[in-house]
């Protein structure tokens, strides 16, 4: 009896690993997605710009890459 106790809480040790494993391959992947859409959605919005726009705000549309990865990192560190 001793014995399939024991292995019972081995192997639901082991799927609790998994399980916990999983969710956190989930909430990264969920974390790339929202990252990436966030990228997305800068570079579209200055990209629809005219290049008279881009350059009132300083900004030259070879820059625009540049900027939309900036902004990415900027909302990184005030996630922490």
């Amino acid at each position: 009896m001793t014995m399939a106790i024991s292995r019972g809480t081995t192997l639901s040790s082991a799927l609790d690993g998994l399980h916990h494993t999983y969710d956190g391959m989930r909430r990264r992947v969920a974390q790339i997605k929202a990252r990436r859409a966030a990228y997305n959605r800068t570079f579209t919005e200055l990209n629809v710009l005219s290049d008279r726009e881009l350059s009132d705000i300083g900004i030259a549309r070879y820059d625009i890459r540049r900027v939309a990865s900036e902004e990415l990192s900027k909302e990184q560190t005030y996630e922490v």
